[in-house]
């Protein structure tokens, strides 16, 4: 099925991306939001698959994950979003366009939801406890039940999170886009809410008796976690003149 309106999920890891995807494929009115164009998609063979070219791939993602009413969702991260203009960029026929050009090609109606984190501290410390336990959600099983702290590591997350944001910032406010901002912290304490503003924004019909999915997931955070927020925080204040955070 081809939709007639679409939208990105613009998000940078551990915002709640696979949480809200969740919620909004469950209403069964936003399509399949889901990763589509992340970067091991290689355009000459972008599932290891049969579909020959990129331009192809985006075209079964279209059919494959838009939902009966015709709206198409996708989740894209800020580390992918300049390698998917690249290849978007490469199909026969947009070389020359402008990205906007481009995109209008195959996502009709696009809007823009920006998911973003308040606290970059705590989603740095998010992002290094799963990557060193395995458990990105409250559905997965920790590999590691032993994870250890790492100024360095945590330091590091930290400034890939802000050169990430910093890539949306720059796309949204070269092209003149105001996205749908959703805030993790907002989000996680009134889902349905959000999901309903949401469906909203994209102009998208809901039943007069819609009740908005409940969450399948859980938040994974613990005492843990912030035990090494405040000792990231006194550590990166180590030598300021003075601390303010």
């Amino acid at each position: 099925m081809r939709p007639h309106k679409s939208y990105f999920i613009c998000f940078t890891v551990r915002s709640g991306s696979t949480l809200l995807a969740q919620l909004l494929t469950d209403t069964g009115l936003a399509g399949h939001p889901k990763e589509h164009f992340y970067h091991n998609i290689a355009p000459e063979n972008p599932r290891g698959d049969d579909i020959p070219d990129y331009r192809a791939y985006l075209e079964r993602a279209l059919s494959a994950d838009t939902s009966p009413n015709g709206v198409f969702g996708s989740k894209i991260g800020g580390g992918v979003w300049r390698d998917f203009a690249r290849r978007l960029g490469a199909i026969d026929g947009c070389e020359d366009l402008p990205i906007r050009a481009a995109l209008d090609r195959f996502f009709p109606d696009l809007r823009y939801l920006h998911l973003t984190r308040r606290n970059k501290v705590r989603q740095a410390v998010s992002h290094w406890l799963a990557i060193q336990s395995g458990r990105w959600s409250s559905l997965d099983a920790a590999d590691n039940p032993a994870p250890r702290y790492d100024f360095s590591a945590i330091d590091h997350l930290l400034q890939e999170i802000i050169l990430r944001e910093a890539v949306w910032a720059e796309y949204f406010s070269q092209n003149g886009i105001h996205p749908c901002v959703i805030t993790y912290e907002d989000f996680v304490e009134q889902p349905a809410d959000t999901v309903c503003a949401i469906l909203d924004h994209l102009e998208i019909e809901r039943p007069a008796d819609f009740t908005p999915p409940p969450p399948a997931f859980q938040r994974i955070s613990s005492d843990l976690s912030e035990t090494w927020v405040q000792r990231f925080r006194r550590e990166k204040q180590r030598d300021y003149w003075t601390q303010f955070w």
